[in-house]
């Protein structure tokens, strides 16, 4: 299942529909990249977040929300295919 890159953070997967729910760049301009809990003032909230680590907090909050099992997972499952982590190492 591919994500679409303009409407989703590239770090956790949360919807961007709205400015409000983007990110800061240093400048104080809006991130098109990023959600605000993910990224502030140019830089990501959590520096030493790993793919792994990030699919589980996905996954977590999503049964939190009250997702199906199956639906929780193959969400969390495209965080491996997230800007983010396409570039890192984890």
């Amino acid at each position: 299942m591919k994500m679409l890159t303009k409407t989703v953070c590239q770090s956790c997967g949360a919807p961007l529909s709205k400015d409000s729910e983007k990110g800061k760049e240093i400048g104080g301009g809006i991130s098109e990249h990023y959600c605000r809990r993910c990224y502030q003032m140019g830089s990501f909230t959590e520096p030493q977040m790993t793919a792994d680590k990030m699919h589980e907090v996905v996954r977590l909050k999503m049964l939190e929300l009250k997702f199906p099992r199956f639906l929780a997972v193959l969400l969390a499952n495209n965080i491996y295919n997230l800007q983010r982590w396409k570039t890192a190492k984890n």
